[in-house]
């Protein structure tokens, strides 16, 4: 039950960078998408159904804060949470390479949603190219963002819980001996 608080706490937390501070700070709108990674993350080490629950939440948490259309993050969301959860017992849940290409095959899966959604359901204006312009940025932010914060957590396992298990850690700290 702790791990919930720890995925709330930390979904929270995302929500706020991701659409108070990281706006004012970072330039022309180009700014990572925390909570793909934290949905990627759940995909890989989460059961299905309390991983789908909090996914299909935190999407509408950042609908309200955040979003111009409610229910349509966690729509993208929960889309990209399982199709994450449909290959993680076919491949290496540790790898951090694989964490890396989920985000950005993510990022794409998450325009497409998005663009299949605002699309679909909405009559005035095309959506798509203002999703497909700045992809590339994204992409790459997303990427960056998420090697960052997997150095992070692995240097914050490390320093202050050496012999604590933190999924998705294991294998990273193989090498250091603990």
């Amino acid at each position: 039950m702790s791990r919930i608080w720890i995925y709330i706490g930390v979904a929270g937390l995302g929500i706020l960078l991701q659409s108070v501070l990281l706006p004012h700070i970072l330039p022309h709108g180009f700014k990572p998408d925390l909570m793909l990674i934290l949905v990627i993350y759940l995909g890989l080490h989460e059961q299905t159904w309390r991983g789908a629950c909090l996914v299909y939440v935190f999407g509408w948490a950042f609908d309200v804060v955040a979003g111009s259309f409610p229910g349509l993050h966690g729509f993208v969301l929960l889309g990209i949470f399982l199709a994450v959860r449909a290959i993680v017992s076919r491949v290496n849940a540790e790898s951090s390479v694989l964490l890396m290409g989920l985000v950005l095959l993510g990022s794409l899966l998450q325009s497409v949603l998005m663009i299949f959604a605002l699309e679909f359901f909405i009559d005035e204006g095309l959506f798509w190219p203002m999703v497909l312009w700045p992809l590339p940025f994204q992409v790459l932010s997303n990427v960056l963002t998420a090697f960052l914060l997997l150095k992070l957590a692995l240097w914050f396992q490390l320093t202050f819980l050496p012999r604590a298990h933190v999924p998705g850690l294991r294998k990273l700290d193989s090498h250091h001996g603990s």
